[in-house]
């Protein structure tokens, strides 16, 4: 079975972090040769693979990739692509697989970078339900949002309704853990500058997150604990103040290890966001041993499980007396701590290639005898993690 696989994305903090974790775990599995498209310095550099690339450096969102998709699909052929967002083929015919994390430019148009993103995103999810052999939501909460603004409402609810779309989810890396070593820590506290007590926010600077509503419940919590500050980590993607007093901004760190350090170097994290589509800090944090208070969302609920202090993203008192109550109350954190490490068994990126590649078995071409990936010990090792 050959499946190609647009790696175009894989430097992107978000999808490029799913791309960079999923690949190396379908590539142990024998049963499928796997292809990549994309810069082929960039693939070597961060997943170690030279062979079985080919290069795709079109833009995304571009016509030009949509003229690329005319160029491979001769190589392609009858096998199938799987683009792991919504900028699919539109015109050129392929047996498609899409990951959709979220559709936020709908349901959030006020986050987006540009007024015509909405209705970029609008027309091609409208492309993905109908072209693709299979659409892979991250979250149930995904799946219901497409559901929602796509599908008749004649469907919903019905589990005999056919439908595209499968939940997958995504998993969260091994260096994302409690961690013992106290120099290296000590090295990564002094290095960031980062003080003895900090509620951590990990994320963009977007408007969808919630930043507003983040400073303010810090600045509230921090007139009942004055030594507290607030961390925030994440590339600043729009043109949001976050130049308050006791506000340390970090800007994105060089290396999942050092963000992993700070997840243990702070007292808690702190997510309002308005709107996700997975929600993979919550168990970066809880696998950290970081107790979480976050938004009631639902898609933090069915993520982060038991193991979250949720609060209406408006609630200021309570999202302050959720913090307060789990920086004093020592065994409410560890409570919160426990269940929380306990939540993130059920998402690991082994069990996300499986599901990913059983999908590709139910629609694709079976018996190919094609060479698979070489990808040295990145695609063979035998635990292989994200890199950078």
């Amino acid at each position: 079975m050959k499946v190609y696989f647009d790696a175009r994305m894989i430097d992107h903090p978000g999808i490029g972090r799913y791309i960079r974790c999923l690949l190396p775990f379908m590539a142990e599995d024998r049963s499928v040769d796997l292809y990549l498209l994309g810069n082929r310095d960039r693939i070597k550099k961060l997943l170690g693979i030279e062979k079985n690339v080919i290069d795709f450096n079109y833009p995304i969102y571009s016509i030009q990739e949509q003229v690329g998709y005319f160029k491979i699909k001769k190589i392609v052929g009858n096998n199938i692509l799987h683009i792991p967002h919504y900028n699919i083929p539109v015109l050129a015919k392929f047996n498609l697989v899409a990951t959709v994390h979220d559709i936020i430019h709908i349901v959030y148009p006020e986050g987006a970078s540009g007024h015509m993103a909405p209705f970029y995103m609008k027309f091609m999810v409208k492309r993905i339900l109908k072209t693709a052999k299979a659409v892979i939501c991250v979250s149930q909460a995904t799946k219901y949002e497409i559901e929602k603004s796509f599908m008749d409402s004649r469907f919903r609810g019905n589990d005999n309704a056919p439908t595209k779309l499968h939940v997958i989810y995504e998993g969260v890396d091994e260096v994302f853990t409690k961690m013992t070593d106290l120099a290296y820590l000590k090295s990564i506290k002094e290095k960031y500058k980062v003080p003895e007590k900090f509620l951590l926010y990990v994320g963009s600077i977007r408007r969808h997150k919630n930043i507003g509503a983040i400073l303010d419940s810090f600045s509230q919590f921090k007139k009942r604990m004055p030594e507290a500050r607030l961390v925030m980590v994440g590339r600043l993607s729009q043109a949001i103040d976050i130049k308050k007093d006791g506000v340390i901004y970090l800007g994105e760190i060089e290396s999942d290890k050092e963000l992993a350090a700070i997840y243990n170097l702070a007292s808690c994290l702190l997510n309002l966001s308005l709107y996700e589509g997975f929600g993979l800090t919550i168990l970066e944090a809880q696998k950290c041993g970081l107790p979480v208070v976050c938004s009631d969302i639902a898609v933090h609920r069915e993520i982060g499980g038991d193991g979250i202090a949720a609060a209406k993203a408006s609630y200021i008192d309570q999202i302050c007396d959720n913090l307060y109550n789990i920086l004093s109350n020592k065994a409410a954190r560890e409570s919160l701590v426990l269940i929380g490490l306990k939540n993130t068994d059920r998402f690991d990126w082994h069990k996300t290639a499986h599901n990913t590649i059983d999908l590709y078995r139910k629609i694709g071409n079976e018996g190919s005898d094609s060479p698979r990936l070489a990808s040295g010990d990145a695609g063979r090792r035998k635990d292989p993690q994200c890199l950078l």
